[in-house]
Formats: C-alpha cells, structure tokens, sequence
C-alpha cells in the first residue's frame, strides 16, 4: 500500500485531537496506578505512557475508526471507504478513435485496499494486471479518486500486450456501490477507456 494525497484538512486536524486523547488517557491511567498503589513494570509503563497510546490511538483510527458510519455522519471524516472487491468491464479505444487490437470490452475485477491515509488499488482482466503506485483523492466536492498505475500483460495475452504505466479516474456513487470513470495509458499503446464496476 502507499500513501495519497487528498484535498480535506482532517488528515492534519485529526491527529492532534487523537494525541489529545492520548494525553488524557495517559493521565487517567496513571492516577488508576496511584489510586491502587500499582507500580507497573518497565515492559508495561512503555505501552501506556503519551506515545504508546497515540501510536495505538491513531493505528486504530486509521484501520478501524474512520470506517464507522458515525464517523462520516458527524461529518469527522469526509473520505469514503471504497476498499472491497469491484467487478464489472472496461471498454478501451485507441486515441485516434481506433479500436484496439484487443476485445474492445472486456470484464475486470478491481480490488480496493484501503485505510485512513493508504491505499492500494489493484486490477486485473483476462489480459494483463496492475496495481497503483500513487494516488489522490477528492471529498471537497464531488469525490473523485485519481491514481497512476503500472499494468503487466499476463502470460498467453496478445502480442500487441505490454508492460506500460497509466492514470485513471474513479467516480463514487453516492452510496458507495458503483465506480464510473475512465483510465489513459500513455506513450507508444496510447489507448483510453471506460470503466463501469460494482461493488460485489
């Protein structure tokens, strides 16, 4: 997985408020300690002083809590979840408006990896495979996940078949249930298509 971008500032704000909470958490325990008369040994004092609980505070934010749906209603992050598998077709055409060499539609899955600041997006068809090396996302208004890709012809594709790198958009509906969008593959295939996937 790999970081992106986004143009929403919770990825700055929310850190502070989590190393907020971890500050008060740390006093809490401490003055359960004192009020019991609990010494803790060195190998627990580690994990619960400031830092081990932020460190576990905001591991726990960005693989589990940004996900809840209370979370976006309260409006506390604004990135939508789009990790699962996706399938559906995507249709290609050369840029000078000439059909590819291969089917012109074909299916592909796309599986989606994702967390609060990680994401990985990976594709694969009959033809060939690719996988995201970097990525932006908007939230401000319509949501729009961008990425650049490398994608690998599979063994038995057609000759015409290459490793190449690529950019594609993805557009979420509303209820997170559809992508629509359209992918670029530069230099010497200088093909473009459209994507239609459904969240399986």
């Amino acid at each position: 997985m790999h970081k992106y971008s986004t143009d929403s500032s919770e990825q700055k704000t929310i850190p502070f408020f989590i190393a907020v909470v971890a500050i008060a958490a740390s006093f809490l325990i401490s003055k359960i300690f004192d009020y019991f008369g609990f010494v803790p040994p060195w190998w627990l004092s580690l994990p619960v002083d400031t830092m081990g609980l932020y460190g576990a505070f905001y591991w726990l934010f960005d693989h589990v809590i940004w996900k809840w749906k209370w979370i976006h209603v309260l409006r506390i992050s604004h990135i939508p979840n789009l990790s699962g598998k996706w399938h559906g077709s995507v249709r290609s055409v050369k840029t000078d408006n000439k059909p590819v060499n291969a089917p012109s539609e074909v299916s592909i899955e796309i599986t989606i990896k994702q967390t609060w600041t990680e994401i990985l997006i990976i594709a694969n068809t009959a033809q060939s495979k690719s996988h995201s090396i970097s990525g932006n996302l908007v939230v401000t208004d319509d949501k729009i996940l961008s990425y650049e890709y490398i994608n690998e012809p599979v063994a038995g594709s057609t000759e015409t078949m290459h490793a190449h790198r690529g950019t594609a958009y993805l557009i979420p509906d509303i209820a997170l249930t559809n992508l629509t969008g359209e992918y670029y593959s530069g230099r010497d295939r200088q093909s473009i298509g459209q994507i239609v996937v459904k969240k399986k």
